[in-house]
C-alpha cells in the first residue's frame, strides 16, 4: 500500500498525528459555539473568531499533518518527534486558548501570554521543519514547495508576533496595520496556499490514481505565489493582485482536470470535496483582487478562501486516520488489520461532505442576507459538522487502540 515518492520507513507514532488532529476538530466545536454567542448577542469579535479556526483548526492540523508528511513524503526526518511534537501541541494548544481569549475582550495580559506560547511552539516547529528540508539532497516538487510554505509561515508568525505586541503598544503601534496585513498575506497564500499545492502535487495523482501536474507549473507555482504576494502587499492596486488570483485559479482548474481524468471513476466523498474546495477557491481569489482590506467584500474573500482551505483539510484527515491506523498496525504484525473504508466508512466521509456542503450553503445566506436567525442556524451547522468530524476521528482512533492493545495483550501471553 506504498506508493512511488512515499517512504514509510521513519513514520512517527500514530499518537502525534492523532493527537493534532482531534484538538484541531475540538477548535472547530469551539469556534462554531463562539459564532452561535455572537449571532445571539450582536457582539460581533471577528478576529477571535477567525484566529480559532485558522490557528485552531487550520494550523493545528497542517502542523500535525507535517510531522507526518515531513519523513514520508519528503524524507525530512525528525529525530524524537514524540517529545517535539507533545512540546509543540502543548504550547500551541495553550496559546491558541489564551490569544482568542485575549482578543475576545483585548485584555494585554491573555493576549501577551498567547502570543508568546504560540510563538514558542511555531518557532520553535517550523524553522527546524525547514532546516531538515534544506539538508535534503534531492527534492520532489512536494519537498521544494513545502520549504517556501514553512519559510512563509516562520516569517509570517514572526509578523504575528510583532502585531501583537504593536496593538498592546510595546512595540511600535504606528506600524500595526502594515504588520497585521503582512502577517494575513503570508499565511493566507505563504503559509496554506503554497501548501495545500504542494501536498495536492503528490496526494492527488497518488490517492485518486491521476495523471500528473505539469512538471514546469509544479516547479514554478510556489515561488510565484510567494513572490506575487509581496507584490500585492506593497502595492495595494487591485490590478497588482490579479497575477497572484490568475496563478492559484490556474492551480485550481490543472486540480479539477486532474480529478476529472482520474481512472477509478465511482464517486468518492473525498474527491467531492477536492471539487468542493477547487471551485470556492476559484471564487474566492477572483473576489480577491476588488476585495479592499477591511470591507465586507474582504470578509466575503476570506469567507470563500476559509471554505477552500476547510474541505480540503476534511479530504486530508479522512484519508490520513484510516490510512496511519492500517499502516501502524500492520507494521504491528496484526493479523487482519481494518482496512481504509473498515476504520472510516465512506458513508460516514459522505456525510460529513453533505454537512460541510450544507454549512456552506448556509453560511454564504447568512451573509448576504444578513439574517440573525439564519447565522444562529448556520453555527449550529458548523458546530453538528465539526463534531461530527471528531467522534469519526475519535472513533478511528479508538479502532487503533483498541486493536494495538489486544496485540500488545496477546503477545505477552
Amino acid at each position: 500500500m506504498s506508493a512511488p515518492g512515499i517512504s514509510l520507513l521513519y513514520a512517527p507514532p500514530f499518537s502525534i498525528v492523532s493527537r493534532f488532529f482531534l484538538t484541531s476538530a475540538v477548535f472547530g466545536v469551539v469556534g462554531s459555539l463562539i459564532g452561535i454567542y455572537q449571532a445571539v448577542t450582536g457582539e460581533f469579535r471577528f478576529q477571535a473568531l477567525v484566529h480559532t479556526f485558522t490557528l485552531g483548526f487550520a494550523g493545528m492540523t497542517m502542523v500535525g499533518a507535517l510531522f507526518q508528511m515531513l519523513p514520508v513524503v519528503a524524507g525530512a526526518v525528525i529525530e524524537n518527534p514524540l517529545r517535539k511534537a507533545t512540546f509543540v501541541h502543548a504550547t500551541l494548544t495553550a496559546g491558541t486558548a489564551l490569544l482568542v481569549a485575549g482578543l475576545w475582550d483585548f485584555k494585554k495580559t491573555l493576549l501577551i501570554a498567547g502570543i508568546l506560547l504560540v510563538g514558542m511552539s511555531l518557532l520553535f516547529i517550523l524553522p527546524l521543519m525547514l532546516y531538515k528540508l534544506l539538508r535534503l539532497k534531492s527534492y520532489t516538487n512536494t519537498s521544494s514547495g513545502m520549504r517556501y510554505a514553512l519559510l512563509s509561515a516562520t516569517a509570517g508568525t514572526v509578523l504575528g508576533i510583532l502585531a501583537v505586541l504593536s496593538v498592546v503598544g510595546i512595540l511600535w503601534s504606528e506600524h500595526y496595520n502594515f504588520l497585521r496585513e503582512a502577517h494575513m498575506s503570508l499565511m493566507l497564500f505563504g503559509w496554506v496556499g503554497i501548501l495545500i499545492a504542494s501536498v495536492a502535487f503528490q496526494v492527488i495523482e497518488m490517492f485518486f490514481v491521476t495523471p500528473p501536474y505539469p512538471e514546469k507549473f509544479a516547479r514554478a507555482l510556489p515561488p510565484l505565489i510567494l513572490l506575487l504576494a509581496f507584490v500585492g502587499l506593497f502595492f495595494e492596486e487591485w490590478f497588482f493582485k490579479i497575477p497572484l488570483s490568475a496563478v492559484l485559479i490556474v492551480f485550481a482548474f490543472l486540480t479539477l482536470d486532474r480529478l476529472r481524468k482520474r481512472r477509478r471513476k465511482i464517486p468518492d466523498p473525498l474527491v467531492s470535496l477536492w471539487y468542493l474546495g477547487m471551485v470556492l477557491l476559484i471564487m474566492s481569489m477572483t473576489l480577491y483582487p476588488f476585495a479592499d482590506f477591511g470591507t465586507r467584500s474582504f470578509t466575503g474573500f476570506l469567507l470563500l478562501y476559509g471554505g477552500f482551505v476547510h474541505s480540503v483539510i476534511l479530504a486530508m484527515m479522512y484519508r490520513i486516520i484510516p490510512f496511519l491506523v492500517w499502516l501502524h498496525l500492520s507494521n504491528r504484525g496484526v493479523p487482519n488489520a481494518p482496512t481504509m473504508h473498515e476504520v472510516i466508512s465512506p458513508k460516514k466521509a459522505w456525510w460529513q461532505f453533505y454537512l460541510h456542503i450544507a454549512c456552506i450553503s448556509a453560511l454564504a445566506v447568512a451573509f448576504l442576507t444578513e439574517n440573525k436567525m439564519v447565522s444562529i442556524l448556520t453555527g449550529f451547522g458548523y458546530s453538528l459538522s465539526f463534531l461530527f468530524l471528531l467522534l469519526n476521528l475519535s472513533g478511528g482512533v479508538f479502532t487503533y487502540v483498541r486493536i494495538a492493545y489486544r496485540s500488545d495483550d496477546a503477545l505477552q501471553r
